[in-house]
């Protein structure tokens, strides 16, 4: 294997929660008469939902940010689901790896729930959620966070996500990093982030974790 270790970001990696996440949004700014604006808030998934609510509700933060926790809640299970191939590609990685973890910006409630609805968390042993970390993404606290969960160092690991936000977490945790262009970012967004390796499929993830890419 390439590394001992790996850590994956969770919305838009391992779960397909974009359509929930976006569902969500699209709700609470009608609700509240905030702009959609083609869906510009999207962009900013990967950061904590605090930072999104502060950029878009501005001085009624606290209510969009109440008002889509709430929501959320509502509609979460019907919409949440695997990314096809993530569960089989984890049950063929795990064996050949010390340890497999989750580092998310989403809070700990919601985190775990998504993992328990898909049957992800069976595949994994440890999750760092926003509650964790003083210095949420792009800072690199969440990422060596899980790794000392571990007790691991950063030269052992690697770390998969979808994002802008993830790769420069990656980096300044300095782990290799590897962009997935099935989620939130196009493989021409990811590759401007400069990430170690692109992968568009999970049996290319696989070979990348091989070291055999």
């Amino acid at each position: 294997m390439l590394k001992d270790y790996v850590l994956f970001d969770l919305d838009g990696t391992l779960l397909d929660s974009l359509p929930l996440i976006e569902a969500t949004y699209y709700h609470v700014f009608n609700q509240m008469n905030i702009p959609w604006d083609d869906g510009a808030v999207m962009k900013t998934v990967g950061l904590p939902l605090r930072d999104a609510c502060r950029q878009f509700g501005r001085e009624r933060w606290q209510e969009l940010f109440d008002s889509y926790i709430n929501y959320q809640l509502t509609i979460h299970d019907q919409y949440i689901k695997v990314y096809p191939g993530a569960l089989e590609t984890l049950a063929e990685i795990k064996p050949l790896l010390n340890g497999i973890g989750v580092v998310t910006s989403k809070r700990r409630q919601m985190a775990e729930r998504g993992l328990a609805v898909t049957g992800l968390s069976s595949y994994l042993e440890h999750l760092v959620s926003l509650e964790d970390v003083e210095n949420p993404k792009p800072h690199g606290e969440p990422v060596l966070k899980g790794l000392d969960k571990f007790g691991a160092s950063p030269e052992q690991a690697v770390f998969v996500g979808d994002s802008y936000y993830d790769m420069e977490t990656g980096r300044n945790a300095g782990v290799i990093t590897v962009g997935v262009s099935w989620g939130m970012a196009s493989r021409e967004e990811l590759q401007a982030c400069r990430p170690d390796f692109i992968v568009d499929t999970w049996p290319e993830l696989v070979g990348v974790l091989r070291g055999r890419n």
